[in-house]
């Protein structure tokens, strides 16, 4: 996959990049490829699965492909009625988060929705926000939350 970028000259007259200039009227083309390239990639994913994730602005909750990758990052991914999980449609990761809150402690956090019971919830604290998800089971719960504590204690080592 390849995401190509076209920006005008015109338009961004301090672009002075001849060596990408591939068509005439100053038209400048560069390939991101290799950003999607290590999103897509297989091989660097610790864990993935669908979780309902509480919007930012407007506080409602929406299934994504959730995808943590080695870089100590959660990737998460819009889910079509069409798609068990997604390939392309990247909508936002979580980085730096530090703890991971589950059980009781997520309580007063947030309004959580009466199918999100107590054992399938966790946040993740970060710098600006708190991220509130919910998995479809404890057990799935219980995975998420072992990895994402992983990352947190190998995070608090370096």
């Amino acid at each position: 996959l390849c995401v190509c970028v076209c920006i005008s000259s015109s338009l961004f007259p301090f672009l002075s990049l001849p060596q990408l200039v591939f068509q005439p009227r100053s038209l400048l083309y560069f390939s991101i490829s290799f950003l999607t390239e290590k999103m897509n990639s297989e091989e660097d994913v610790i864990f993935a699965g669908p979780c309902f994730k509480q919007g930012e602005v407007v506080k409602n909750w929406k299934r994504r492909w959730m995808v943590l990758r080695k870089d100590g990052c959660l990737y998460y991914y819009p889910i079509s009625k069409s798609q068990k999980y997604p390939r392309d449609g990247f909508k936002g990761k979580i980085d730096g988060f530090l703890d991971v809150c589950q059980g009781e402690k997520t309580d007063l956090l947030t309004n959580w929705p009466k199918d999100a019971p107590q054992s399938c919830r966790f946040s993740l604290p970060v710098q600006n926000r708190t991220y509130h998800i919910y998995c479809d089971s404890a057990s799935e719960c219980s995975e998420w939350t072992q990895h994402l504590n992983n990352i947190c204690y190998s995070n608090e080592e370096e």
